[in-house]
């Protein structure tokens, strides 16, 4: 089955004169006050690193036009599997799928976890790192430095 979407846009006009810019700016700060708006969060970044106010409106434009490409490609990726999803029974497979995502997410943690552990470590016994040692450190004394800490 296939759906069509139909969107309808207001063709985007210049500012007229200097006070249609201002009622635009009033507007952008007037949301950018919202709690959680992006506006909010691009204006605060701008400011924070001392833009100018064309460049913070070019950097608003950007941030903008990032997100609506990121919303356009999900779009496109959800309409090629919708399909897909009308004929998947609901409630018991649906339960199913969910606790295999909750596992491979679990599972996805955990091993990022263990990789970034491993990661620190490394580091921490790597040529340099231990003022105490001159040379690289064996596997041996890896071991015997954790299980003796352990104890």
């Amino acid at each position: 089955m296939e759906s069509t979407t139909t969107v309808w846009l207001v063709k985007p006009q210049a500012p007229q004169d200097a006070e249609s810019v201002a009622v635009m700016r009033r507007a952008i700060e007037r949301d950018g006050a919202r709690e959680g708006s992006l506006i909010g969060e691009c204006l605060d970044a701008a400011r924070a690193r001392g833009l100018s106010g064309e460049e913070t409106y070019v950097f608003l434009a950007y941030q903008a036009l990032l997100r609506l490409e990121e919303t356009h490609q999900r779009h496109l990726n959800l309409s090629d599997i919708a399909p897909f999803l009308e004929s998947v029974p609901r409630p018991a497979v649906t339960a199913r799928i969910a606790e295999h995502v909750r596992w491979l997410v679990r599972s996805a943690l955990d091993l990022a976890w263990r990789i970034e552990r491993a990661a620190v470590e490394f580091r921490r016994i790597s040529v340099g790192r231990d003022s105490k040692l001159k040379r690289p450190v064996t596997t041996l004394e890896v071991w015997r430095a954790r299980h003796t800490a352990a104890r």
